[in-house]
């Protein structure tokens, strides 16, 4: 099979990201507000410009040189540094929170009380506490609350999904999800825990967490048992681009975690940004992100797709052998912000909920803490139950 890693658009139907599309519908004009504007706020910028009916009219960041950069590819959005004028001098109809997650909690509660939905990047929050506050905030002013999940809107991620939901695999039974790389996301503070509540799972292994989830139905959880350890600086400790980020680096840069879930499920999954992955041949640093899902019937492999059945003991292939492998970044982001304004216009769900990333939440904790006790930790049901 054939791999595509491009970020060119690959969902038939729906526009590139960074095209601004003339308003040829009668729909009413959805005004967005984008807080934050580093890498992800920019792209969500760009995605939410290439879409009808949908302007941003305001973005948000404390960096002057970046809010100014990102205002620029906009038609006419305004400007601010504090979140709060951007939430008090505009309706919005939508807010997207492009920051880290120590900040979500507080930004999205403050935006559900201006009347606007949110989509807030992932994590859900620093902890699942605060996760289980943005939920009640959402209820209170009936408004949808989607979480920045992008990875569910890879065209790998969609050819396995279609699959399960149609039976192929059968029951889940097992699931190995993995996320390795060769470098720490210095582009980014989440090496700070206080920042990003955690490092390699929390910033990164927790996509594939919540595919593995996806895919099994979100079964609930009941327990976890986990290692972590923080290698940095013995391991890439020239990488850091200066000692003041040296000195705050307080994350887990690896990981494994074994997980149960209340049907029989089970899964395991594995974080690292200090793998000895060799680099490209242009020198760039390389990654291993995948997941491996067994079911009664077939098994699916996310990258370079794959759903291995069986007939009369042999073991067949079930995918078309042209099927191309494609987990590109940007277009996924896309067509979930696309599928986001979507769901609001139509009163549905989000395609990513708040619920759904509170189960993911709610593991993440539980992982840390075992790794931290040294022992199994138990997931009580109470502790997915936000409405209290």
């Amino acid at each position: 099979m054939s791999r595509a890693r491009s970020c060119a658009w690959t969902v038939v139907g729906r526009p590139t990201a960074g095209t601004t599309r003339r308003r040829r519908s009668r729909k009413p004009l959805m005004k967005v507000g984008v807080i934050g504007c580093g890498f992800q706020g920019s792209l969500h910028v760009e995605c939410l410009q290439a879409l009808e009916d949908v302007e941003v009219v305001a973005v948000c960041d404390t960096d002057r040189s970046r809010l100014d950069e990102v205002r620029s590819t906009t038609r006419s959005a305004k400007g601010y540094a504090d979140y709060r004028d951007l939430l008090d001098r505009h309706a919005l109809d939508l807010v997207t929170v492009c920051t880290m997650p120590n900040h979500h909690m507080r930004m999205t509660v403050d935006a559900f009380a201006t009347g606007a939905h949110v989509l807030c990047e992932k994590p859900l929050a620093l902890d699942a506490s605060e996760g289980r506050e943005m939920l009640r905030a959402a209820a209170a002013a009936d408004r949808m609350l989607g979480i920045g999940f992008n990875m569910r809107f890879t065209p790998n991620a969609q050819i396995i999904k279609r699959h399960i939901e149609s039976g192929v695999l059968g029951r889940p039974l097992y699931t190995h999800a993995w996320a390795k790389s060769s470098q720490i996301p210095w582009w980014g503070e989440h090496y700070r825990k206080e920042l990003s509540g955690g490092g390699a799972l929390a910033a990164t292994a927790v996509h594939f967490l919540d595919l593995a989830l996806w895919f099994a139905g979100f079964p609930r959880p009941v327990a976890a048992s986990a290692s972590a350890a923080q290698v940095f600086p013995t391991k890439r400790g020239p990488t850091a681009p200066d000692t003041a980020s040296a000195g705050r680096y307080n994350v887990d840069d690896l990981l494994a975690a074994h997980l149960r879930f209340e049907d029989g499920f089970w899964m395991t999954l594995q974080g690292s940004w200090v793998d000895n992955i060799p680099s490209h041949a242009d020198g760039s640093p390389s990654w291993d992100y995948s997941l491996d899902a067994i079911g009664e019937s077939a098994q699916a492999v996310l990258d370079p797709p794959s759903i291995r059945g069986e007939r009369e003991g042999e073991i067949i292939e079930l995918l078309p052998p042209d099927t191309v492998s494609d987990v590109s970044f940007p277009p996924s982001v896309a067509s979930l912000i696309a599928e986001t304004v979507n769901a609001i216009r139509a009163g549905r769900d989000a395609p990513v909920t708040g619920e759904q990333a509170l189960v993911t939440q709610v593991i993440v904790d539980a992982i840390y803490e075992s790794a931290a006790a040294g022992a199994e930790v138990s997931i009580d049901p109470s502790e997915l139950d936000w409405s209290r």
